[in-house]
């Protein structure tokens, strides 16, 4: 008996191919679409993101440009109190912006610190013994560092320090013989260490001419001065009012720097020797009733992102300091 052989017909056959190629076709045509994917997924998240910190950026600047506008609002004004700075003020606002993120900004003025570029010796000895808690041959011994890093010369004082000792250091650096320009200039000079000047930062500033704005510092600040804490607390429990509390509708105002004496009659009245002490600080030009430089802290959010601007500018509207986080 014979065997028949059996065979694909040729129209079989070509029904065949065609399906094998449709297959590999679908299998490579996934593939691309896969990797497709892989390398386009990415990006669309990186657009997000640089969408959404875009945004925030907007908001955050639009929190600063803000914080100028109130302050240009008042630029008439010849006082300045601690109710326009403390949160719950109109200062510290906070909105809805576009696509949904939120802006806000606080506000202080720099006039409430010590400017450490003006501030006399016994300024800055009172300032490290009462606010950093030094030892006053600790407290001698920093201010006179500070007092010949910012002078001009190379004739240092006696426990002070100019380029011939910078120079013994590792890294060595020269005296700069100047104004400081940062705050953390301060941790080159001797004897400063982080811990000191965390202490003292929010109590110092390089900004303004120097004077204190009685309205607004605290009670630290003017004992900086040369106040006793008895009249330093004094001055405060009168700008508060009869409530006590400070930025209430009842807060007092010191609105003449030439008559803070006169003024405080209306309050606990002053001893011989506090009216003496106050008429000194007032005959150096150390207080004023005015501020003319503001901190201000401003953050965006929208969505993942956020941006926080610090930055620092004058009653004009000019930008001083600027830093992002």
């Amino acid at each position: 008996m014979k065997r028949r052989c059996s065979s694909l017909s040729p129209a079989n056959a070509s029904r065949g191919m065609v399906l094998i190629i449709v297959l590999w076709s679908l299998f490579f045509l996934s593939a691309l679409a896969l990797a497709i994917a892989a390398y386009v997924r990415p990006q669309l998240s990186l657009a997000g993101r640089l969408k959404d910190s875009t945004l925030a950026r907007v908001l955050a600047e639009a929190g600063v440009k803000r914080a100028i506008a109130q302050i240009n609002n008042g630029a008439t004004s010849t006082v300045d109190t601690l109710k326009e700075f403390v949160p719950g003020s109109p200062f510290d606002f906070t909105t809805q912006g576009a696509g949904g993120g939120t802006f806000s900004y606080t506000l202080i003025d720099e006039e409430r610190k010590i400017n450490i570029n003006t501030a006399s010796e016994d300024i800055f000895k009172r300032l490290f013994e009462i606010i950093a808690g030094l030892t006053p041959q600790q407290a001698n011994d920093i201010t006179t560092a500070i007092l010949d890093w910012r002078q001009a010369g190379e004739g240092a004082r006696r426990n002070g320090a100019k380029s011939d000792y910078y120079q013994t250091l590792t890294p060595s650096y020269p005296c700069k013989k100047g104004p400081f320009d940062v705050l953390d200039e301060l941790l080159l000079v001797k004897g400063m260490t982080p811990e000191i000047l965390k202490n003292i930062k929010n109590e110092i500033t390089i900004y303004g001419a120097g004077c204190i704005n009685i309205n607004t510092a605290d009670p630290l600040v003017l004992r900086s001065l040369g106040m006793p804490a008895p009249l330093a607390d004094k001055i405060i429990n009168y700008r508060n009012g009869n409530d006590g509390l400070p930025a209430t509708n009842d807060d007092r105002v010191f609105s003449d720097a030439g008559d803070i004496i006169n003024t405080l009659k209306t309050a606990p009245p002053l001893t011989k020797d506090e009216a003496n002490q106050l008429a000194n600080i007032i005959g150096e030009g150390s207080l004023c009733v005015r501020s003319d430089h503001f901190k201000g802290s401003s953050i965006g959010k929208n969505n993942r992102e956020s941006l926080l601007i610090d930055f620092i500018f004058d009653r004009q509207g000019h930008i001083k300091f600027w830093r992002e986080e």
